[in-house]
């Protein structure tokens, strides 16, 4: 039980310390895409009501379980693995350039086997993922209309104390493995974080 948390942990240290061994490239994605999905696409967001076209190129990686679309020039990825699982964040960037690593979406593929109800009882387990990073839970739902097509639950968070910090965690299962998602930002960039956010959450397509 307590190995997979501990691979949650060295992965979150990981995604704030260049001592770490890490995977990270800039926002130019491989291009090794399956011959199903196109190398980039055009969508629509809402942003404070205002309706935005944006591009977003595939990300396909031969070496991870998923592929998705990110939205073009917002992200870089950053992939950290072991035998424990495999972490990939999307930091976003800032309009000077800069990673904001407060502003992430992350999917996390654990090594182990598990359900995801299995994953459930561990990520908010006393010591599990959400008491590690002092993240409270709002409200949490199972309902179709709330999910995406892969996942199983959403569960909305908030970081405890004097953070701004909020988000949501959902829980998959692809041929009866368990993984999850998040998105992850302070509460004032959720208007224009979020609708990007989402687009890698409805493109997201399980290998394997």
């Amino acid at each position: 039980m307590n190995r997979i948390l501990y691979s949650l942990a060295i992965a979150l240290i990981c995604g704030t310390s260049i001592a770490c061994t890490e995977q990270v490239s800039s926002n130019q994605f491989n291009n090794n895409q399956p011959t199903s999905r196109p190398s980039t696409i055009t969508d629509t967001i809402s942003v404070e009501g205002e309706k935005q076209k944006i591009t977003l190129n595939l990300y396909n990686k031969p070496d991870l379980n998923f592929t998705t679309y990110v939205p073009a020039n917002r992200f870089v990825d950053q992939t950290v693995s072991s035998g424990e699982g495999t972490a990939v964040w999307f930091y976003a960037l800032q309009p000077n350039g800069k990673i904001n690593k407060n502003v992430y979406v992350q999917f996390f593929f654990p090594g182990e086997k598990l359900t995801w109800k299995e994953a459930k009882q561990r990520l908010v387990a006393p010591k599990g993922l959400f008491a590690i990073n002092k993240w409270q839970v709002v409200n949490s739902s199972q309902a179709k209309e709330d999910l995406y097509p892969w996942a199983k639950e959403k569960i909305v968070f908030r970081q405890q104390g004097n953070s701004n910090i909020v988000g949501v965690l959902f829980i998959g299962e692809y041929n009866g493995q368990a993984f999850w998602a998040v998105q992850h930002y302070p509460a004032e960039f959720g208007d224009g974080f979020e609708p990007l956010a989402s687009k890698m959450f409805k493109y997201l397509q399980l290998r394997r």
